[in-house]
């Protein structure tokens, strides 16, 4: 009988409403908006003070974007073979990878102070691993379906 090895690969990725793109015409529309009222009002009305504060006003909302765009990229990763399962998880420029053993791997979601779910936890002999925070609640269900559905025994048929 030859050996089979069965992969089962689930992937679940930050959502953004917009893309890159529609993000930095924002930003580019933001700060041409606040520099024109600042100059205005500069060479109007002789207000110089406007100017330091837009300023900051733009690299706020800079910064602002910037954060957003590390967590553009974020994903979760989990692959069950038939006897173990590897989670890798992607956050900004840092990647984790975990592996557990298939048999022993308990799952729950996890559920912050006030009672509200934040994630699915794996965990077993003592190793805990959390992920899917990034996804909203009714997709957290589903994902933690889809988890027990790959990891639960499999017939293999004789051949």
């Amino acid at each position: 009988m030859d050996s089979v090895n069965l992969a089962v690969t689930l992937e679940w990725r930050r959502q953004f409403s917009t893309s890159r793109q529609v993000r930095i015409a924002v930003l580019g529309a933001v700060a041409t908006l606040s520099l024109s009222f600042a100059v205005f009002l500069w060479w109007f009305a002789g207000v110089w003070m406007i100017l330091p504060f837009a300023g900051l006003e733009i690299v706020c909302v800079a910064v602002a974007f910037w954060w957003l765009e590390r967590a553009a990229n974020d994903r979760d990763c989990v692959e069950v073979t038939e006897t173990r399962v590897k989670i890798d998880l992607f956050r900004g420029q840092h990647t984790q990878r975990f592996e557990f053993n298939r048999g022993w791997l308990s799952m729950e979601l996890k559920r912050d102070r006030m009672g509200g779910l934040h994630g699915v936890r794996l965990r077993q002999s003592g190793r805990c691993v959390e992920f899917l925070e990034f996804l909203p609640v009714s997709e957290q269900y589903q994902a933690l379906r889809d988890l027990r559905a790959a990891l639960a025994p499999r017939q293999f048929a004789q051949q």
